[in-house]
């Protein structure tokens, strides 16, 4: 059984940059955002790192559509910059790897979920400066989290482990 990942802890203490650091090494060396993808995406790609980390989103599928949601609902990020890293032929083709019936229906199982991170993000005090994480780096997810009212859900036993997410395996 894989270990659980520290940063999906509400209550981490760990720093920002610890739990990238903890994501990235749970997706293993040819995981890291900072070798495998081109230069055009690379900031898009920390910025959606630090959104999993940041709102405890594991990396598998249902993690990455959690994540996903938070981006929109959550931070200043807009749909247009979430959306470039989609429109990479890359990503395309991990999409279609997963099949388009079995994302509709992980979507859809996830509705539930989903309107509670949308109700949750509803009630921040703001929302998240995404493309500003680097001043946020050495801080506490702790007290990020609670700076900005990020109330996450207590983590499932399925949550935390590495799921392998598709945007970490975008090649140049």
């Amino acid at each position: 059984m894989a270990r659980r990942l520290n940063y999906i802890n509400p209550s981490s203490s760990q720093t920002l940059l610890q739990g990238i650091q903890e994501l990235r090494a749970a997706e293993g060396a040819d995981g890291d955002a900072t070798e495998n993808v081109s230069e055009d995406l690379l900031n898009t790609i920390e910025v959606h790192d630090v959104i999993h980390v940041l709102f405890a989103c594991p990396t598998n599928l249902s993690g990455e559509i959690s994540a996903h949601v938070w981006t929109i609902f959550g931070t200043t990020m807009t749909v247009r910059e979430m959306h470039s890293v989609n429109r990479h032929m890359d990503h395309k083709a991990v999409l279609k790897q997963i099949g388009h019936r079995k994302l509709v229906k992980r979507w859809l199982k996830a509705i539930p979920t989903l309107v509670g991170i949308f109700n949750r993000s509803r009630k921040m005090f703001k929302q998240w400066p995404a493309n500003e994480f680097k001043v946020y780096l050495d801080r506490p997810l702790n007290e990020i989290r609670s700076e900005f009212n990020i109330k996450l859900p207590t983590p499932t036993s399925s949550e935390g482990n590495s799921g392998g997410a598709a945007l970490r395996h975008i090649r140049t």
